[in-house]
């Protein structure tokens, strides 16, 4: 069957709906831009579909990527344009593209998300400062991070999946981009991050005002390259 491979943004109202939320608005999208979709098998069929990587609530997303299946080819501006005249306020599809079928998932391929994150300060700090204490703490051989699962805590050691950690200073608050590991493999959260620069060396920051946004999704190059969102080699 056809496959399609949907590059979308979910800012504004819409960085406030849940994932499930997400998959309940694009299956309505779906059946109202009447795209001929491939449908799964038993009692309660579906329109088959598939994100690469879910968003919290209230995490924007800039280049996110959604596969879908259709029961026949139609021309990728023709599938941009029926989502966009039934997608709601927020969400805004950007590209499409057929794939192989024989592609594997996006969520197998995923390997880092990129991320902007906005912090407002609750002291003075310079970016010379911000630089130190940013190496600082990519100088260390572990950042402890405590995880909940299944009314049990752990910890995990973060460190590894930070791949790169900048920042600056801007008025009264702090603007940090980092890539992060993500996918079936393993993922590191940004407020994983924002608390580990809290504590590890007092970055003089609100972490309740931190306001994050997904600007890239990085995957395992594939000997096709159509079959990639973004393959982890692009920088």
């Amino acid at each position: 069957m056809p496959r399609y491979r949907v590059q979308f943004s979910k800012e504004g109202p819409a960085r406030f709906l849940s994932h499930l939320d997400l998959v309940r608005t694009t299956e309505r999208a779906l059946r109202r831009a009447r795209l001929p979709l491939a449908f799964s098998q038993g009692f309660n069929p579906h329109p088959r579909f598939s994100f690469a990587a879910p968003l919290p609530v209230g995490v924007a997303g800039e280049q996110e990527y959604l596969d879908i299946e259709l029961e026949k080819n139609i021309s990728p501006k023709e599938i941009i344009s029926r989502l966009n005249m039934v997608f709601p306020e927020g969400i805004r599809v950007k590209e499409a593209r057929p794939v192989s079928d024989r592609a594997p998932s996006l969520m197998a391929t995923l390997k880092k998300a990129r991320y902007e994150v906005e912090m407002e300060l609750s002291g003075p700090l310079t970016n010379s400062a911000l630089q130190g204490c940013l190496d600082s703490f990519l100088a260390l051989s572990a950042v402890e991070a405590a995880t909940k699962k299944k009314d049990r805590q752990k910890t995990k050691d973060i460190r590894p999946g930070i791949y790169r950690l900048q920042g600056k200073v801007e008025q009264k608050k702090v603007v940090l981009e980092m890539e992060l590991q993500a996918g079936s493999s393993g993922n590191v959260r940004p407020e994983e991050v924002c608390r580990g620069l809290l504590e590890k060396c007092g970055l003089p920051v609100l972490l309740q005002t931190c306001r994050i946004k997904r600007t890239g999704l990085f995957f395992e190059k594939s000997s096709d390259s159509r079959e990639s969102g973004r393959t982890a080699t692009e920088e």
